[in-house]
């Protein structure tokens, strides 16, 4: 009775943009559509569908014969849709047909989902994570981009990633932004640093060499929010290197190269290894929070909320 009213809705839907329900207008050709538009790229789309170029090609080519229209042409600042109501309503086909997947199959969730992550994301919270998600939905594809938070951040809103794992939430207005944990930053010094045992203030550390994280760096923005509040100006410390990983810089505070600040979770783990101290400074505290983001208009798509509430629930986890 379900399945029978899904479909009489889907069918009711077809039948609103003046389409028959029949084979040579099928499901993968709306996708292909849908990902064009949204990714604005052909290639991008066949990427994101896992087939090739010339297939896209074709399903768009049969969509315009079918409907006997052209849907997109390019111009000079690339490929323009013509195709508005046709992308609303096939966005509204397709959730109906997750819908009706669900309906039948249960909790079997299936299809390709690309994540992009900055780098402490990637490196400390996401391989359990991770691991433990594919357990539970072992027909969904994963794929894992990292970069710096901006980076990230641009590709989800170009549409090249369905969700974004990262420091800071994304501001734009099309973008949905969920804190999924808290972490804290420590100062480290190599294991040897025996002196700095009896420290009173983060002001007796400024004359001491530094290794920093690039600009554009999570992690390098809270330690400079931290200097700013303070009155402190990073120009003043003495920067022996930047470096664009957390890896390179415990390897080098690791080689007594100088001190640095670091998410707790890479520096717990460092510690425990006996590659660095974590300093203990009183008034030092800098917390920030990690965040899940993915576009508004694709929340409700069934791998994209599935794995957001999977993330959610597990994220109790990571504090």
């Amino acid at each position: 009775m379900i399945l029978a009213l899904s479909l009489g809705k889907l069918k009711r839907t077809f039948a609103l943009q003046g389409w028959e329900w029949k084979n040579s207008m099928n499901l993968i050709h709306l996708k292909a559509f849908v990902k064009v538009v949204q990714t604005g790229s052909f290639k991008e789309a066949a990427k994101h569908l896992s087939v090739s170029q010339p297939a896209i090609t074709q399903r768009i080519q049969s969509l315009e014969e079918y409907l006997k229209t052209k849907l997109f042409s390019k111009d000079a600042d690339g490929l323009s849709c013509h195709g508005k109501l046709l992308y609303d309503r096939s966005l509204e086909i397709l959730s109906l047909w997750d819908q009706v997947e669900e309906e039948i199959l249960g909790t079997k969730v299936s299809g390709r989902l690309i994540l992009g992550a900055s780098t402490i994301p990637s490196e400390y919270l996401l391989p359990p994570f991770l691991k433990s998600y594919r357990n539970s939905y072992p027909d969904v594809k994963l794929r894992l981009r990292i970069s710096g938070t901006n980076e990230v951040v641009r590709w989800l809103r170009e549409r090249t990633v369905d969700v974004a794992i990262t420091g800071e939430p994304a501001s734009a207005s099309e973008i949905m932004s969920i804190p999924i944990a808290e972490d804290e930053l420590c100062v480290i010094a190599p294991a040897d640093s025996e002196w700095l045992g009896n420290l009173h203030s983060f002001e007796a550390l400024m004359d001491s060499d530094w290794i920093i994280r690039e600009p554009q760096s999570d992690t390098r923005r809270s330690f400079e929010g931290y200097l700013e509040k303070r009155g402190l100006d990073l120009s003043r410390l003495t920067v022996s290197a930047q470096l664009e990983s957390t890896e390179a810089v415990i390897a080098a505070v690791e080689a007594d190269l100088g001190l640095s600040v670091v998410s707790s979770l890479a520096a717990k783990r460092a510690e425990r290894l006996g590659r660095v101290k974590i300093i203990s400074v009183p008034d030092f505290e800098v917390k920030r929070s990690f965040y899940c983001s993915c576009l508004l208009d694709q929340r409700k798509q069934s791998v994209i909320s599935t794995f957001i509430g999977f993330l959610e629930s597990y994220s109790k986890l990571f504090k």
